[in-house]
């Protein structure tokens, strides 16, 4: 499972990097994600004047498995137009604030209570589709050796699909997990080319 994971994300990141270089933008970046939702790639394509940008994550999704109440493993992929809040510049580096909003689309558990429970530990649900508008508010900071780290939160209040266990009909609620785990932190370790 995890050499498939790893091929993957190796994949997508080799994708991104085509993207990144093939868009004429200037320094895009590209990197890794990495946060308790899951780990995954993720580009950054910036506007001439940096006041604006396009990021692009492709990830796997772990709600369920660092717990221990599940071992499959979900994936998402979300899109996000971030506009530059505000900008600073010191001798070695550059701060950036920005914000935005996008999309998210993948395939994975949703929240589920129980966590505390010893008898209801595993999650009971099938895992199902998820679609959802996306917020985004972060901190990135540029060095000046080509390296970029980019702090940020999301919040994504969207449907989830899946089918029940018992009848097999399909089941439409809402995400929570994507209002729940809000506070969860991402960082992105990039390089700008």
């Amino acid at each position: 499972m995890y050499r498939t994971i790893l091929k993957l994300l190796s994949a997508a990141a080799s994708l991104l990097l085509c993207c990144a270089t093939s868009r004429g933008q200037e320094r895009p970046l590209v990197g890794l994600y990495q946060s308790p939702h899951g780990v995954g790639v993720t580009a950054f394509f910036p506007t001439p004047d940096a006041s604006e940008m396009d990021i692009l994550t492709l990830r796997t999704d772990f709600y369920g498995l660092l717990a221990g109440r599940t071992n499959e493993v979900g994936g998402c992929i979300s899109y996000t137009h971030d506009y530059s809040l505000l900008r600073a510049e010191g001798p070695d580096f550059r701060l950036q604030l920005h914000v935005g909003a996008g999309g998210l689309a993948g395939f994975g558990h949703d929240f589920e209570k129980g966590f505390f429970s010893a008898t209801e530990r595993s999650l009971v649900h099938n895992r199902g589709w998820i679609i959802a508008p996306q917020g985004n508010f972060g901190m990135r900071v540029d060095f000046r050796r080509h390296f970029s780290l980019d702090l940020s939160f999301s919040v994504a209040p969207g449907v989830f699909l899946r089918t029940d266990k018992a009848t097999g009909t399909l089941l439409v609620s809402f995400y929570k997990n994507g209002t729940y785990h809000a506070y969860y932190p991402q960082i992105n370790l990039m390089y700008r080319f």
